[in-house]
């Protein structure tokens, strides 16, 4: 009867120890249970999203974050602070983006159209009439500031401009 005892505790002994060992060898991929879209890919738990998408599962597209309109009030160089519109619209998908009706002092930039990164977009230079304007924007939360500077021909800051606004529809 002992010899019994003593081959069921070894057995059972032997399953338990197999059985943790082979619970806790497998390990779970934590790409699994993720489904990124758009293109992007996992790795190591996490999606990589493409240029123009963000988000856990690269379901956002970058854009979505700047398209809308906006009010707020602009400045430049020293002129009083005016009230003023900006409206940021989806030129291209996933994320060119054309900025409408801006006031913004004697620049030419009235409009203009760059590619959206987040949180930041830089516009290219805008050529115009000997000058050059920068472009600049950054969203943060329900906040877009937008920065200009005209430049001349000789690379001398002619105006400098500045956005503040909230979006008020997208």
């Amino acid at each position: 009867m002992k010899n019994w005892k003593s081959i069921l505790i070894t057995v059972f002994s032997f399953f338990a120890i197999s059985g943790m060992v082979l619970f806790n060898s497998c390990v779970k991929d934590p790409c699994n249970d993720l489904r990124c879209q758009n293109k992007g890919t996992c790795s190591d738990g996490f999606c990589q999203c493409p240029t123009g998408f963000e988000g856990s599962e690269c379901e956002i597209t970058a854009a979505s974050r700047f398209t809308g309109t906006w009010v707020g009030n602009y400045r430049c160089n020293n002129y009083p602070i005016t009230p003023d519109t900006v409206r940021i619209v989806l030129q291209e998908a996933p994320n060119t983006v054309r900025f409408e009706n801006l006031g913004f002092g004697n620049t030419a930039a009235h409009s203009f159209t760059g590619t959206a990164t987040t949180p930041q977009t830089t516009f290219v230079d805008l050529p115009s009439q000997g000058s050059t304007t920068h472009a600049y924007m950054y969203v943060d939360g329900g906040l877009l500031q937008v920065y200009l500077q005209t430049v001349d021909a000789n690379g001398l800051p002619t105006q400098n401009c500045h956005f503040s606004g909230v979006r008020i529809s997208n």
